[in-house]
């Protein structure tokens, strides 16, 4: 017997409950992003750099991290789009 699953139940529209969506997975590129992210802070504490600079630096990496995945998640012409709107004066 095949269960239905919870993107068939959302859609359909005899039920009366809400639908609820499950946490969302992370995919293969965020899970190696935040492999080399934990290894690259593990690394700098071992070698002796202060944890408030391993701190800032853990803090851009997960910036820049959401940036280029956000951004490689778009398409080509809305990202170019949104650098034009950002580098364009006010």
């Amino acid at each position: 017997m095949l269960t239905p699953s919870r993107t068939a139940a959302c859609l359909d529209t005899r039920h009366t409950t809400p639908c609820v969506a499950g946490p969302s997975r992370i995919g293969a590129g965020e899970a190696v992003v935040i492999i080399v992210i934990v290894t690259l802070a593990g690394a700098l504490t071992l070698r002796g750099i202060p944890q408030g600079q391993v701190l800032q630096l853990l803090a851009a990496a997960g910036v820049l991290s959401v940036a280029v995945l956000r951004s490689w998640s778009l398409a080509p012409l809305r990202m170019a789009r949104s650098a034009l709107a950002t580098a364009s004066p006010a």
